[in-house]
C-alpha cells in the first residue's frame, strides 16, 4: 500500500470516528444544546435592541420591538437547523462545530474574552494561548529531558543510572502535578518568597513588552517546575524501555559484531528503528498539553482551558461548558490522526500491515 492511499484511509476513518463522536456528543448533549442555542438568540437579540434604541431618534414601539426581537430568534434558530427534521440538525450541528461557531456565554456569569466578548469562541481564543505557553512548554521540556535521560540509561543498562530511572518514573508519576504544586507555593512563594503564588501576570502588569513577558515567564515558573518533575520520570522510562526492547533485536547484535562503534549504533540505527513509538507518544502528549489540566490551573490559578472550565462549572456557564468540551475533542481526534500519518511516514511496516 502506497503512502497516499494509507493516508487517505487514515483521514477517511478519522472522519467516520469524528461523525460518531460527535453524533454521540450531540445525542446526549441535545436538550442542553438546543436550550443553549435559545438562549444565546435571546441574547443577540437582545444585544442587537439596545444598539438599535440608542442609535434610533425615535423610541421603538412595544411591537417594533417584539418584532424585531422575533425575527432575529427565528433567523439564529433557522442557522442552527433547529427548525429541521433532528436527523438534518446534526449536519448543522457539525457545520457550526467546524467553524466554531459555538454560541453565546450566559451574561449572568463573569466569564468573557480578552475584549468582553461573550461569544464562547472568543473566550475560548482568549484562554486557550495561555494553555499552550504552559502545558506545551512543560511537555516540551519534559520531552527533551526524557529523550535524554531515556536514552542515556538505556545506553548504559544495568547502570546505577539505568536503575534510577523506574524508580524516579514510579515516584513521580505517583505525585499529582497540583500537590506537587501546593508544595513548591508553601515553599519558593510564601516561604522564601522566590516565585509568586499564582496567576499569569503582576497587578499591575508592565506596560513595557519585554518587562511584561519577563513577568509572564517569573508566574510561569512554579507551574512549569510542577509540571515537568511530575512528567519527566514518567517519559524518560517509556523511551528507556523503546530503546531497550529494540537494542536486543537482531539487527544491533549484527552491527555490534561488525566493531561499529555504540555511538552510531544508538543514535543512527536504534533511534531511528525506534523513532515510530517515541514520536506517537511525542505526539499524545503535545496534544494533550493542548486540553490543559482543571487541578493545576485552579492551583496556579493560570487562565487556561483548565480554569476556564472550572470558572464555568462553577458559574453554570453551560455554553463556555460544551464549548470546552467539543473542541478539546477535537483537537484530541485531530493529534491522534497526525500521530497516525506520522507513524505511517516513519514506519513503512505500518502501511503493508493495512493490507
Amino acid at each position: 500500500m502506497g503512502y497516499l492511499s494509507f493516508a487517505i484511509k487514515k483521514v477517511i476513518s478519522y472522519i467516520l470516528a469524528l461523525f460518531g463522536t460527535m453524533a454521540i456528543l450531540f445525542v446526549g448533549t441535545y436538550p442542553i444544546y438546543t436550550t443553549v442555542i435559545v438562549n444565546s438568540a435571546n441574547f443577540v437579540a437582545a444585544e442587537t435592541l439596545r444598539t438599535l434604541q440608542q442609535r434610533s431618534h425615535t423610541p421603538l414601539t412595544p411591537e417594533q420591538i417584539q418584532q424585531i426581537h422575533d425575527q432575529i430568534v427565528n433567523q439564529i434558530i433557522a442557522s442552527y437547523g433547529l427548525n429541521k427534521p433532528f436527523a438534518v440538525q446534526f449536519f448543522y450541528f457539525l457545520k457550526n462545530l467546524l467553524t466554531f461557531n459555538l454560541g453565546y456565554g450566559y451574561t449572568n456569569a463573569p466569564i468573557t474574552s480578552n475584549t468582553g466578548s461573550y461569544a464562547v469562541a472568543d473566550i475560548i481564543a482568549s484562554y486557550l494561548p495561555n494553555t499552550i505557553l504552559l502545558f506545551t512548554t512543560g511537555t516540551i521540556i519534559v520531552i527533551i529531558l526524557g529523550l535524554v535521560i531515556g536514552l542515556l540509561a538505556a545506553r548504559y543498562a544495568g547502570s546505577v543510572w539505568d536503575r534510577l530511572v523506574p524508580v524516579v518514573a514510579v515516584v513521580h508519576s505517583s505525585f499529582p502535578t497540583w500537590w506537587i504544586g501546593f508544595l513548591l507555593i508553601a515553599a519558593l512563594a510564601y516561604g522564601v518568597h522566590l516565585f509568586p503564588p499564582g496567576g499569569i501576570v503582576s497587578v499591575p502588569p508592565p506596560k513595557n513588552p519585554v518587562l511584561y513577558a519577563l513577568d509572564v515567564l517569573y508566574h510561569m515558573a512554579l507551574p512549569l517546575i510542577s509540571i515537568i518533575i511530575v512528567g519527566v520520570g514518567g517519559f524518560a522510562y517509556v523511551v528507556r524501555s523503546l530503546v531497550l526492547s529494540t537494542l536486543s533485536e537482531d539487527f544491533v547484535i549484527a552491527l555490534r559484531a561488525r566493531a561499529i562503534p555504540e555511538r552510531i549504533v544508538l543514535f543512527k540505527h536504534v533511534m531511528r528503528a525506534s523513532s515510530p513509538s517515541i514520536v506517537t507518544q511525542v505526539l499524545l502528549a503535545l496534544t494533550t498539553s493542548i486540553t490543559g489540566s482543571l487541578t493545576t490551573e485552579v492551583v496556579f490559578q493560570w487562565p487556561g482551558m483548565g480554569l476556564l472550565t472550572w470558572e464555568a462549572i462553577i458559574q453554570n456557564d453551560v455554553p463556555v461548558m460544551l464549548g470546552v468540551l467539543y473542541v478539546t475533542t477535537l483537537v484530541l481526534l485531530a493529534g491522534l490522526l497526525l500521530g497516525e500519518l506520522i507513524y505511517g511516514v516513519l514506519d513503512p511496516r505500518i502501511r503493508v500491515g493495512e493490507d
